[in-house]
């Protein structure tokens, strides 16, 4: 799951973004802007799916 949220309190990080899949810690991270952040979110989400597809494959080969 990927949340992106408005943060207006803080005046060094405008837009958090939350990335969170089971099994898996959740991984924040700080931005000033809205575009740097889903491209953050999205890259990490990519990054982990993609880890745990080639873990997958390595437990049935018996690596």
């Amino acid at each position: 799951m990927v949340f992106i949220k408005e943060d207006n309190e803080s005046q060094k990080c405008y837009y958090k973004a939350h990335v969170w899949f089971k099994n898996h810690s959740l991984q924040c991270g700080c931005f000033s802007q809205k575009k740097a952040a889903e491209k953050w979110a999205q890259w990490l989400e990519k990054r982990i799916i993609t880890d745990d597809l080639f873990k997958g494959r390595r437990k049935r080969a018996n690596y």
